[in-house]
């Protein structure tokens, strides 16, 4: 399963990658939500763990952005 994890903590983003692969999911990781936007725009996921405060373009921005692509992938949203 391919995982887009979007968070921009360092420390968290880390340990939640690691955590996902550790149950063999297949992660890749974006610190920002502009880039997380392009990546969706390009590829697919299985699954978008998605956290709700990032830089560039908030969490909700790239989400609304996804649906509006006609995207139904499945989005965990992350929030403090």
């Amino acid at each position: 399963m391919r995982v887009l994890l979007v968070e921009d903590d360092p420390v968290l983003s880390v340990s939640l990658k690691q955590g996902l692969r550790k149950m063999s999911f297949s992660v890749e990781l974006s610190h920002d939500g502009a880039e997380a936007d392009a990546i969706l725009s390009l590829r697919a996921f299985d699954l978008v763990v998605l956290d709700l405060g990032l830089p560039g373009l908030s969490g909700m921005d790239v989400l609304v952005r996804l649906r509006k692509r006609g995207s139904t992938v499945p989005v965990l949203l992350l929030t403090a």
